[in-house]
């Protein structure tokens, strides 16, 4: 009974795995199971029992050919092979998993390919990585308790006696052959589906809802179903341009004003700074952004105001170029990102601007010194043109406080007109501030807010110096943030929330960049924006419009875990690639619990139909290369 024997080995040791992988997914929830609190106990259960079917497909890829060859033999040298192999490569696939229980606060889904680029993109992630190892010790910790789970288990299922082979030669083979099949038809059915298309990442959205696809995923599957893909999936809803709802070659009309106003323009990033952190936009809150508070309420603030995307290395292409990011891989790191752009540098430059850019990060951190050179940005300041390295804060780069002085020095130097990016950085994981100031700045009681009141100060020094030059009066400043990290309430950590981000005007001698503007605008409204106010009248290629549009239909479109987000009028939008899966009324139900996809409401046809034409025309410039007037 040598292959009942074997069978029952080869059972055992995917039963186990089966376990074992679900065990993490149990962790990944525990561990952020405010994000997935809003579900009922039912569909998280439902999300962790459909999950096996994704670990299952992991089994199946990695063990598949090493459990045939185990089949046909089992001597001890092929066992020992078997042990170690199972044992690297699950101790590997593990700690992808186990990773993502954290880095998935960041990004809001399962990890994809493009967290190798962003490991080899510069040189921050193998800095950081002691302090990581520090912060999240109990990560490692996990890992060295599975990989020990592995070994102990492991072993015992293969410690079986060796069978010699049957008697009967030709009826060995033919047995053989047969459980060799079995076994390749199980792992054909497994890996490739019953379905149509091939079980990919929107495969998880069949057996739960966008928000716990996270839960059915696990992050091995979602690496490997993008390795090598820049883009998720071609779409082409309409044959007719003409039922395009769309169009993204937009025309600045130059609504403010109609003489050229030659106005410098400093465009300040603040890393992290989720409208949940600024008490501008939450009055009955402990405030941590005095002087922010202090300035919005002197500036022109968009109400409803959202990032394109989850993380620092997409927000660039929104803010720059119009982009969003509705790819799996961010744009950055894709390969289309060697496509022709016109960006708003580019188009300040034609028109006498000076350009910079100043990160006090390492020189190719999130590839941001790349991407600005091509999108028109002439000179760039990282960390090693900063002329005192004392400032370093040991992590990611130099201080806020003192590095903004420097920007003042520099700009006190610029060429006016300029257009100059500030991208701040203390506000970032680990969130640590200057030993003076950590006994003096507000701690709250989440760790983020002391580094965030910390940025504060230093933009409250930045302010107070650069009111000194002779450019301040005449600069907008543009006032936003990368993305939306270190939420602490449910509607932050809900989809609309979870893009929730500042957008604000202010220039000291402009009064009527005042008071709060309610309409919808995302980061790529900021480019044609700032065209528009600066009375420059010209075409791009545009996913946004001028906040002073009034012609323009206004929404904000974002994309994670498959699903798209789009926001337009009062509604929210949820669209799986193919069909509209939710439907709220955000002035009512900003949660996002009361889903209005059955309910008649007159708006749904013209909301779905722009946004498949937004998404159309997005997949076409982005894949033909189509991102300039010229291409169009």
């Amino acid at each position: 009974m040598a292959f009942i024997s074997r069978y029952k080995t080869i059972i055992n040791l995917f039963s186990f795995l089966i376990v074992f992988y679900f065990a993490q997914r149990l962790l990944f929830l525990f561990f952020n199971i405010s994000y997935f609190s809003q579900n009922s106990f039912f569909e998280i259960v439902k999300a962790l029992i459909w999950g096996t079917r994704f670990d299952m497909w992991i089994i199946f890829v990695f063990h598949t050919v090493v459990l045939i060859l185990f089949l046909i033999s089992s001597n001890g040298r092929l066992k020992t092979i078997v042990f170690w192999y199972v044992l690297i490569v699950n101790g590997v696939l593990t700690l992808f998993n186990l990773i993502d229980i954290e880095y998935f606060k960041f990004t809001l889904k399962r990890s994809t390919f493009d967290l190798f680029n962003l490991i080899f993109t510069g040189s921050d992630v193998w800095i950081l990585l002691p302090q990581f190892i520090i912060d999240f010790w109990y990560i490692i910790l996990l890992w060295l308790g599975f990989l020990w789970l592995l070994w102990v288990v492991t072993k015992k299922i293969l410690s079986f006696h060796s069978i010699s082979i049957h008697n009967n030669a030709f009826k060995y083979g033919f047995i053989l052959m047969l459980n060799i099949i079995i076994i390749a038809g199980i792992a054909f059915i497994v890996i490739r589906g019953t379905r149509l298309r091939p079980v990919n990442l929107l495969s998880a959205s069949l057996y739960s809802n966008s928000n716990l696809v996270p839960v059915v995923l696990n992050t091995p599957f979602s690496i490997i179903k993008t390795w090598g893909k820049s883009h998720h999936l071609v779409h082409t809803f309409f044959k007719n341009k003409e039922e395009l709802k769309f169009d993204p070659l937009y025309f600045v009309k130059s609504n403010f004003k109609k003489d050229y106003q030659r106005k410098n323009v400093v465009v300040i990033i603040l890393e992290s700074f989720s409208k949940e952190h600024i008490g501008f936009f939450d009055r009955n809150k402990i405030s941590f952004t005095p002087f922010l508070d202090s300035l919005l309420q002197k500036s022109l603030v968009i109400r409803y105001s959202f990032a394109n995307g989850r993380k620092s290395i997409e927000s660039l292409p929104s803010i720059f170029a119009s982009i969003p990011s509705l790819m799996e891989t961010p744009y950055i790191l894709s390969s289309f990102s060697s496509n022709e752009i016109e960006a708003l540098p580019h188009i300040l430059k034609k028109n006498g601007y000076t350009t910079s850019f100043y990160h006090g990060g390492t020189n190719g951190t999130m590839g941001f010194d790349v991407f600005s050179t091509m999108a028109g940005i002439e000179r760039y300041f990282g960390r090693w043109q900063y002329p005192n390295q004392s400032d370093y804060d040991g992590n990611w780069g130099i201080w806020d406080e003192p590095y903004l002085q420097y920007v003042v020095s520099q700009l006190n130097k610029e060429k006016q007109p300029f257009f100059s990016v500030i991208y701040t950085l203390s506000s970032h994981h680990p969130y640590n501030v200057p030993d003076k100031y950590k006994n003096v700045l507000p701690k709250g009681e989440h760790e983020i807010l002391q580094s965030i009141a910390y940025t504060d100060l230093s933009i409250r020094q930045f302010f107070e110096n650069a009111k000194k030059s002779p450019w301040f009066k005449n600069t907008l400043f543009v006032i936003t943030a990368d993305h939306v990290f270190g939420s602490h309430s449910e509607y932050y950590y809900r989809k609309l929330g979870s893009y929730s981000v500042p957008i604000a005007f202010y220039c000291e001698t402009d009064t009527t960049l005042k008071g709060v503007k309610h309409i919808i605008a995302q980061h790529c409204d900021i480019a044609p924006s700032i065209l528009d106010y600066l009375g420059i009248s010209t075409s791009m290629i545009c996913f946004g419009s001028s906040i002073w549009d009034s012609s323009a239909t206004r929404f904000a479109i974002n994309y994670i875990n498959g699903s798209y987000l789009f926001v337009y009028d009062k509604y929210a939008m949820e669209f799986d690639g193919e069909k509209m899966t939710g439907l709220y009324d955000i002035t009512t139900d900003s949660l996002m619990y009361n889903n209005l996809l059955h309910t008649p409401i007159e708006q749904r046809e013209f909301m779905l139909s722009l946004l498949k034409s937004v998404i159309q025309q997005y997949d076409d410039a982005i894949i033909n290369n189509r991102l300039t007037v010229k291409r169009r």
